[in-house]
């Protein structure tokens, strides 16, 4: 398939397959980049180390910042 093809594929598609394929490219970027990996490694230390947010204070912060108008 050519560049030119890809474009007319992802012209041609809903605004839903167009956000999960961007998804997809943005996932196949960072599984490469070591930088990315690293940083996300250390997250997850940081969470497995219980530095965690639990569903209802995510939930809380969702509803304050939706108030503000974010």
């Amino acid at each position: 398939m050519t560049t030119m093809q890809v474009k007319q594929q992802i012209d041609a598609m809903s605004d839903e397959d167009r956000f999960l394929a961007a998804a997809y490219l943005e996932h196949l970027s960072n599984e490469k980049d070591a930088s990315y990996r690293y940083d996300l490694g250390e997250r997850m230390q940081r969470m497995d180390g219980g530095k965690k947010v639990s569903l209802e204070q995510l939930e809380r912060l969702h509803q304050a910042l939706e108030r503000e108008g974010m």
